[in-house]
């Protein structure tokens, strides 16, 4: 009987180690489930969100004199500063032919803080936030009056406005702005080639996305970066002579 137990006990161990030793063979079953993830931008079509300040500088003066300010949209000129190019005696005219505009007084007599006085060089405004991933365009310069006396309506005829020292900046992404490639530092604008290009962004990569300022000069060489230019061909009486230039972003290259 002793025997016959033990007998019974082994076999009773083999069984046990077989099922131990059986694989499992039961299928693990997925169990996945999707969530969601949400942000929105709105578009401030006021014009708060866009008035101009020192170029460039994250913690600008801002600059409450620019005349004609307004908010774009999502594309388009913001602002640009007046050229003056100041009163001279006519009998100047009669060996001077190149005046340079003046830098641009920001907030004349202006104390208060965050709009003191400053002088800033002339400068063009502009932004681009379409919701795309191309962001090509053109910003274009074209004299489209030339400087005509306001009483008599006597035009320096022939004469031009040369652009230097051009260069963009901005206070948002550095590896927005456009590539220093597709900038002309300096340009021509007369009657006779009455628009030029400073600026051809292809918007590869975003690039061009945001607020920009393109610039002539800066603080110190500002007032040497605008010229005018009058062909001795054309005499200069006495007047107050004005003329437009209108800048143009453009979506087509």
């Amino acid at each position: 009987m002793k025997l016959s137990h033990k007998l019974c006990g082994a076999a009773l161990v083999a069984a046990a180690g077989v099922a131990l030793a059986a694989p499992n063979t039961t299928k693990a079953v997925d169990n996945a489930k999707t969530g969601t993830g949400h942000i929105e931008f709105t578009f401030d079509t006021g014009t708060s969100g866009v008035i101009p300040t020192d170029p460039g500088v994250t913690d600008g003066t801002t600059i409450t004199n620019l005349p004609s300010v307004t908010n774009p949209g999502e594309f388009g000129i913001i602002a640009i500063t007046p050229l003056e190019f100041e009163s001279h005696d006519v009998l100047t005219a009669n060996t001077k032919r190149d005046y340079d505009a003046s830098l641009f007084k920001a907030n004349p007599g202006s104390t208060e803080a965050g709009t003191e006085e400053f002088d800033v060089q002339n400068f063009v405004k502009y932004q681009d936030l379409r919701t795309q991933e191309n962001h090509a365009y053109k910003l274009s310069a074209t004299l489209t009056q030339q400087f005509t006396d306001t009483a008599s309506g006597y035009a320096l005829n022939g004469s031009s406005i040369t652009y230097k020292n051009a260069h963009l900046t901005q206070t948002g992404s550095p590896e927005l702005t456009p590539d220093a490639s597709e900038l002309t530092t300096q340009g021509t604008i007369s009657e006779a080639t009455p628009t030029f290009d400073f600026l051809s962004n292809t918007g590869v990569d975003g690039k061009g996305y945001g607020q920009f300022e393109l610039n002539f000069g800066d603080k110190t060489t500002g007032n040497e970066s605008v010229t005018m230019n009058i062909p001795t061909s054309t005499a200069v009486g006495a007047g107050d002579y004005n003329a437009v230039i209108t800048w143009t972003l453009s979506e087509t290259l």
